[in-house]
This record gives structure tokens, sequence and C-alpha cells, in this order.
């Protein structure tokens, strides 16, 4: 999952000081600054709990006890000082260590949090509590099924007559952090967009005019000139996010005022608690807009993540928004950084690094979305028989946002 800028930095006094106990001082210590003998498993403990008691930005919600997490594991690290040696090989001596890592994280609601132990070392282990909760969800299914089959659909409806206007641009960056395929056309008269990331800031920047900026600009020349325009569809299935800025290229051509959809909030101080005030996010009308009064809808899956939430998000605080699919990922708090800039945010350091949102999101009536993500409208889930329809070149859940637009309901 790619970071999501936020514009909203805290100025920040760097303190550094050596590692110590949580019951002095924790705040004490940059957890980008720690030098850890990693050889020692209670001592990587320390740094690990260390830094998220610092740099989480969820406490006050999450349902980890995170001191009991302290005054439980750390006994069993401080005896793995001298039991692991015992473990005949270096893959059981860190299974071992992933396995208390994982029973110990498991549970932690930031989506987008991904942890990396050991990671300057050939034995480094990774954990996403996200994606082990998504894994667990009763509809649970393989990522990328949407975007290996988008063409397939593509093109069967294209030969079917229902689709017109089409641009389909691709962008290779070299160094894969933008890259991304874009498609945009009008399908039975309804505008719609798919995109495999939040990459267009990324793109645009780096080579203007590429192809998939010309599915974007397509799509964005069909909102302005369409004259009856009958709803438009942003489909952000399989789209683990990107830039916020990615925003002002989509809903900024839809809207003829300014809307408030999300609040944010930032720490503001070292202690665990010490949040800043919730700021309205909004968006603002491109300099060519349109106030498009048709349904809008997006179409989410489990694997919608990131900017994709916060899309979704924004579009069901319009009067004409819905949303479509499956409940999304549940990773909706931006990403800005580490703490270098503000009092919390990603962390790393010879122990582990520590990716993680920097900021937390409340939708416009107050309902926080981490953990758990955006429950759609109508729901249609990505199950075996909606997959096999896909190979053929069916996408139930974009009929379905199809007659919800021409029905209502």
């Amino acid at each position: 999952m790619k970071h999501i800028y936020h514009t909203l930095f805290v100025a920040l006094m760097l303190i550094s000081g050596a590692v110590s106990c949580r019951r002095q001082a924790p705040e004490l210590t940059n957890p980008n600054d720690l030098r850890v003998n990693t050889e020692s498993p209670s001592q990587v403990f320390l740094a690990f709990w260390q830094g998220m008691n610092n740099s989480y930005g969820f406490w006050d919600i999450d349902p980890t006890d995170w001191d009991a997490v302290y005054d439980h594991y750390l006994p069993i690290f401080e005896r793995l000082d001298t039991e692991l040696a015992t473990l005949p090989t270096t893959e059981e001596r860190m299974g071992r260590l992933q396995e208390l890592y994982t029973e110990m994280c498991s549970k932690l609601i930031d989506h987008h949090l991904t942890l990396t132990f050991y990671p300057e070392t050939d034995s480094a282990f990774r954990i996403s509590p996200g994606m082990l909760e998504a894994q667990s969800r009763d509809y649970a299914h393989q990522p990328q099924v949407i975007n290996n089959t988008l063409r397939t659909v593509y093109e069967a409806n294209k030969q079917a007559g229902r689709i017109t206007d089409d641009v389909v641009g691709v962008y290779n960056d070299p160094t894969g952090e933008n890259s991304m395929l874009a498609i945009s056309y009008k399908i039975d008269g309804v505008i719609y967009l798919h995109f495999t990331s939040f990459s267009f800031t990324g793109a645009i920047a780096n080579d203007p005019g590429n192809p998939a900026e010309q599915a974007l600009r397509n799509f964005q020349r069909l909102i302005l000139e369409t004259p009856d325009i009958q709803g438009v569809i942003i489909d952000v299935r399989d789209n683990g996010g990107g830039y916020l800025s990615d925003m002002d290229e989509l809903l900024a051509y839809l809207i003829d005022t300014p809307f408030q959809f999300a609040y944010t909030r930032v720490k503001s101080g070292l202690g665990r608690l010490d949040y800043g005030p919730w700021v309205p996010a909004v968006v603002t009308p491109a300099a060519q807009h349109r106030g498009v009064e048709a349904p809008i809808v997006v179409l989410t899956n489990l694997y919608s993540v990131s900017m994709s939430e916060l899309t979704a998000m924004a579009v069901s605080a319009l009067p004409n928004g819905c949303v479509i699919g499956e409940r999304s990922f549940g990773g909706t708090g931006p990403l800005a950084g580490d703490f270098t800039y503000s009092y919390n945010g990603s962390v790393s350091n010879p122990a582990v690094q520590i990716y993680c949102a920097t900021a937390m999101t409340k939708d416009i009536n107050g309902q926080i979305h981490e953990g758990i993500g955006i429950v759609p409208d109508i729901e249609v889930l990505q199950d075996a028989a909606m997959e096999a329809q896909l190979a053929n070149g069916v996408d139930l859940q974009l009929e379905r946002a199809l007659e919800y637009i021409r029905t209502g309901k």
C-alpha cells in the first residue's frame, strides 16, 4: 500500500536518548534514533514497544492494552535472550519470534500498519495486522482478481457495442512507484473510470501526457462535455491507494460547491494520548467543474484501501452518492511521513520498521472506519460465482452499479 500524502504536519523538536524502561521515560527517545543490540530479543522487543508507544496514532480507540502487552511479553523475551540460542536453526529461531509478534499485534486496528522485524538482516519477517484481519472475513478472496480480468470485461462489453468514448492507458514508471493502468469510457451511456492506484499525481509529474493521464483526461472531458449525464462510476476495486492530491483530479470535477466529507487528527505531543484538534477535510471544485446531479457510484472490494476508502467516504457524503460492492480493507488514516515531522508515524531502526498511519480520519457523521472499512450501501460479494463470470467478461458488481443508476435501487 502506497503512502497517501496529507498536508497536516505538526512542528516537532526531536528529543533523543537511550533506550530505557517504559516505567521511567519512554517519551525521551526518538524511535528512529535507537541503536539496538538485535542479538537480544528483549532489546528488540523494547525498541518495538517504545516505538509503537510513541508513534502509533490509534491508542484511544484500539482495543489492545499496550501496557499489558509490556507486562506479559517482556519476561518472555527476556527468557528468550538465553533460550532462543538453543533452537537449532535460524528458521526455527525467527519462526518463534514471528509467532510471538504475530500473537501480540494481530488485533491492532491500523490497517496501514506493516511491521518488519530485524529489517537489516537476511532473516527479516513482516507482519500486516490488516491483512490478517481481512483474510479472516467470511467473504475473503484473493487480491487483484478485478485488475487481472479488467481487460476481459472491457473487451467483451466493447464487442457487444456497450462501450463508447474509451481510452485505455498504462504508465510504466521506471521506479515502479507510480506505475498504473487507467481506463475510462461510457458504458450504456454511464461515465466510468477504473484505475489501479492513486498515482496520477506522480505519473503526471514524471511524464506529462502519459497514457494513464490521457485516460484520466478523457474521464474529465466526459464529465464536462456530456450533455445529460446519466450516472458516474468510479471503480476503486483492488486499488491500494496513493496520493491524496489525486482527489482533486476526480471528485473536484463533479461538484460546483466545496463540501466537507471528513475530519482528520494527528498527535500533538509525545504522550500516547496527546492529540490535536479534528480538522475538516474539504473537497473544493476544480477550475473547470460541473455539479453532477445524477447518481455517483464508487465500486469497492476487500482490497480497496486508503485513498480508495477516502474516495468512497467522500462520495458517501454527497446526496447523490452510493457505494456498491464489498466492505473495504479498513486503512483510512492518511500517511504523511515519520516521527521527524510529527509526533507519530512511520519508524525505522535496526530492530523494526513500523509503517503506519500518521493521522486518524472520521467521516462527516463522526464514525471512524479504521480497522473496519467502508460498508457499501449495496453489497455485491466477489465470490466464486462472480469470479467465474469475470473470466467470461461479465462483471456482476459493475452490472449492479448500472442497474442502480437506471432504477435508483
